[in-house]
């Protein structure tokens, strides 16, 4: 089956604008251009019910449907309980707040490995965790493949 790119680029409102032709775009969750779908969905919810949720009025107890629905959603998805969801402002902040909660069960000297692949949204709130006495150890990429060896991850552990 040969991949219908003109379908792909269709579902991305931006890959019409004229200054986009022809550029292809790889980057990351943080600056991705989103889907049509996705961009429906949010529009429709800004419209109708961005309000707090789960007051007693109709669009806010929509919201709150909205929500409650997403974590379950989600949750089917990854077949796990919806409680072991979480939805945050960025990966950046979901990672620091992670990060930060779990200090207080670390001591000086545990350790951490972290990619130098990994997005500085993963790694940084880890590397962070250097100035609370924990060891951060660095799994490098092997520069003849481009690609992380299980072989160099198990001389990490200790």
């Amino acid at each position: 089956m040969e991949l219908d790119i003109s379908f792909i680029r269709e579902q991305f409102p931006a890959f019409s604008e004229p200054e986009l032709e022809g550029w292809a775009f790889f980057e990351n969750a943080g600056g991705s251009y989103p889907c049509r779908q996705f961009l429906d969905k949010l529009t429709e919810f800004y419209y109708k019910n961005k309000v707090q949720p789960y007051y007693p009025y109709p669009a806010s107890i929509k919201a709150g449907e909205m929500m409650d629905s997403s974590y379950e959603r989600m949750a089917a998805f990854l077949n796990v309980s919806p409680a072991e969801i979480h939805f945050g402002p960025s990966t950046t902040q979901n990672v620091y707040v992670l990060a930060h909660a779990m200090r207080p069960m670390w001591q000086k000297g545990d350790e951490i490995i972290v990619s130098c692949q990994d997005h500085e949204a993963n790694a940084g709130a880890w590397r962070r965790l250097i100035m609370s006495g924990i060891v951060v150890k660095e799994w490098h990429v092997d520069r003849e493949t481009g690609m992380l060896s299980l072989t160099e991850l198990e001389k990490l552990l200790s």
